[in-house]
């Protein structure tokens, strides 16, 4: 028999992967893209499609933009998504051959957004992945400096990642008393949004500055060495029959997905608008 057969038929390669992971980050991943479609049908083709006078498509707009947008069911979910995200991308870190390399391809995807949103005049200053990527190299050096022992590298992520949430809060409280208690300009923004002073001229449409984000990210790269010791899945039997696949798929690609789902979302719905809503054009062109 093949070593690198199991007895359920799957190669070890595939084996080493934990489904619970995959599933969790690719439920945030199509979560992620209903958020950001909802917003393109709210703002983006908003205008266009109100024009059309017919009530369900002014229903739909008003529900994206309104009570969508501004529900506290998104706010909270979103929340909620980003913090999976962080804790889920810092227990990787412990299951990665190579997080230099991680890192340094993740900075290069997050460049590259910067540079094509800037042409398109939203753009993306220190989003998601821009985070990450930090996160990511942050937690290679911490390893490094502690020589990869994995019960050092434990304590100094949970530490300061701890830190990094408490003096968030702390920071946040006296920004809302004294916008300009940090900083007077936003050249520092990447740091936290107490360091965007008066925020005159700051934008950026997608913003997850180091505090306090970071700290979920180190938090969850302490709990991998107590969560995943063997680097093995904690819910074996809830995954025996495979019905989680249609989420893992996005979440073993949840990098190219976060990169690329945005101009995907808008062609998609570009395609409709020119279709079927406004025939002859595509809206956004």
């Amino acid at each position: 028999m093949n070593k690198a057969r199991l007895l359920n038929g799957k190669s070890k390669s595939s084996s080493q992967r934990i489904w619970e992971l995959d599933f969790l980050r690719g439920v945030c991943v199509l979560l992620m893209i209903f958020d950001h479609a909802m917003y393109d049908i709210g703002f983006m083709f908003a205008d266009a499609w109100k024009e059309v006078g017919k009530e369900n498509l002014t229903l739909l707009v008003n529900l994206a933009a309104n009570y969508y947008n501004n529900s506290v069911l998104r706010h909270t979910t979103q929340n909620i998504v980003v913090w999976i995200f962080a804790l889920l991308c810092g227990i990787s870190c412990s299951f990665s051959r190579n997080n230099l390399k991680r890192g340094i391809q993740a900075t290069i995807i997050a460049s590259i957004i910067t540079i094509v949103t800037f042409f398109m005049d939203d753009t993306i200053k220190f989003g998601i992945l821009h985070m990450f990527a930090f996160s990511i190299l942050l937690w290679w050096f911490i390893d490094t400096i502690c020589c990869h022992n994995k019960l050092f590298t434990a304590g100094i992520c949970l530490f300061l990642g701890v830190m990094i949430i408490m003096m968030n809060e702390g920071f946040m409280a006296t920004y809302k008393l004294n916008n300009n208690a940090f900083a007077t300009d936003n050249k520092w923004y990447f740091i936290g949004e107490f360091m965007l002073g008066n925020n005159k001229g700051f934008s950026s449409a997608d913003y997850y500055p180091i505090f306090p984000t970071t700290g979920y990210m180190l938090i969850g790269a302490a709990l991998a060495l107590f969560l995943y010791p063997k680097k093995k899945s904690l819910l074996p039997w809830l995954g025996k029959y495979d019905w989680y696949k249609p989420f893992t798929f996005w979440g073993k690609i949840a990098i190219w997905v976060y990169a690329l789902h945005q101009v995907a979302v808008v062609v998609i719905l570009a395609l409709i608008s020119f279709l079927f809503i406004t025939p002859g054009s595509f809206v956004v062109i």
